[in-house]
């Protein structure tokens, strides 16, 4: 299973809305941006790829408190065997009112 299904899965299952790419024009209180980074296969000396890492980051944006939401997602990402490699907030837009705050995640597979 990719990264990106795994993520949607997760946040079906805490009823947020999730855009893969894009921004929705007109968002919800709550809502998260995946956008996949990089896709790394690592090589060894027989120039076969013995491992997929697929990176993402997630971007989550709350016009309430963002921490609750953030912890009901952590545990979730670790249950799925995804890896935590950053969290950061980003800041506040005081125009749209969003607190936009970003997890980087990466899970790694077995290409054959």
């Amino acid at each position: 299973m990719e990264c990106l299904e795994i993520l949607v899965g997760v946040f079906q299952r805490l009823g947020l809305q999730v855009f893969t790419g894009t921004w929705p024009a007109l968002p919800a209180s709550d809502y998260a941006v995946l956008l996949p980074l990089v896709d790394i296969y690592d090589l060894h000396a027989d120039n076969t790829p013995s491992v997929e890492i697929q990176y993402v980051r997630i971007n989550l944006f709350s016009q309430e408190n963002y921490l609750p939401l953030v912890h009901r997602l952590l545990p979730l990402l670790r249950q799925k065997d995804l890896t935590i490699t950053e969290r950061r907030y980003i800041g506040h837009d005081p125009e749209t009112g969003y607190h936009h705050y970003a997890v980087e995640v990466a899970l790694t597979t077995d290409p054959h």
